[in-house]
């Protein structure tokens, strides 16, 4: 009797211990899987200077938002965000910085030299320094993207002959594909697709903000091929040899545009230099007595 109750106690202690191990091991295996998702939704960014002040400028802008004019300006700064791919950003950080900046250089060039033209040029610039700074942002990552895009699209075409489906495709070009603007927007697409929505949504939504035409030929080629039937390996290898003869085409017109481009500090920086340095010493014996 005393040998069967320690069998029984026996059992059901390891029953016990069992079963704790197993919910143990379930919810450390949740808890890496939250970590995981939740490094892949947040992007480490580095924080703004003047954080503090900046939110003191942001409060004090909430009062005059009801102006018609104040809104159309935060709507553009807003675009000019978008564009720039900061969704940590806010427009009225930016308009911020430019009251800052603006306030600063007037205050230091009033103050150092003394003239009111020079307080009222560093106004100007400083207010638009910000906007110079998006605008930048914006186009670089723009050409980042143009420029990854028909590689992308020749990797996603070879993983689709290989009998993927584009979201296996995706997976597999992230996991080698190097970190950029296109990588950050086609991670989004899949985590989209992952979490429920469809792929037609996902790429609606991205194209709409970006905004670039050959990012929209993308999108709409990859959904008309889903609605038809017919192969997406096939529309894809086609587009990225359309988008890299574009490519090309940008390419010749920037070279073209150069000479162009380089007139205005031809004129205003270089031939003045040369002048001054080939007729400088003439003009100089003429003066002499």
């Amino acid at each position: 009797m005393p040998y069967a109750l320690l069998v029984v106690s026996c059992s059901c202690l390891g029953w016990f211990v069992r079963d704790w191990t197993l919910f143990l091991l379930i919810r450390h295996a949740r808890h890496q899987q939250d970590v995981k998702l939740k490094s892949l939704m947040t992007r480490q960014r580095k924080p703004f200077p003047f954080q503090g002040l900046l939110t003191w400028l942001e409060e004090g802008l909430v009062l005059f938002r009801k102006s018609n004019l104040l809104e159309k300006y935060l709507m553009y700064l807003s675009r000019l965000i978008q564009r720039m791919g900061r969704e940590d950003l806010r427009p009225a950080q930016i308009l911020a910085y430019q009251i800052l900046a603006a306030l600063g250089g007037t205050i230091i060039f009033g103050l150092l030299a003394g003239s009111p033209f020079l307080a009222l040029l560093a106004f100007l610039l400083g207010a638009s320094f910000p906007l110079l700074w998006l605008r930048d942002k914006g186009l670089r990552r723009e050409k980042s993207i143009l420029r990854d895009l028909p590689n992308a699209l020749e990797v996603l075409s070879l993983c689709s002959e290989a009998g993927l489906s584009l979201e296996q495709a995706l997976d597999q070009l992230l996991k080698n594909a190097k970190t950029g603007p296109l990588h950050d927007e086609l991670r989004g697409i899949l985590e989209q697709t992952q979490t429920g929505a469809s792929r037609k949504s996902a790429l609606e939504a991205v194209s709409a903000r970006l905004n670039l035409t050959d990012f929209s030929i993308f999108a709409i080629s990859v959904i008309q091929a889903e609605k038809f039937g017919t192969g997406i390996a096939k529309t894809l290898r086609q587009l990225s040899l359309t988008l890299r003869d574009k490519q090309t085409q940008r390419a010749e017109k920037a070279v073209q545009e150069m000479p162009v481009k380089m007139l205005l500090p031809l004129l205003l920086f270089i031939m003045p230099v040369t002048f001054l340095v080939i007729f400088g010493p003439l003009v100089l014996q003429f003066l002499q007595p």
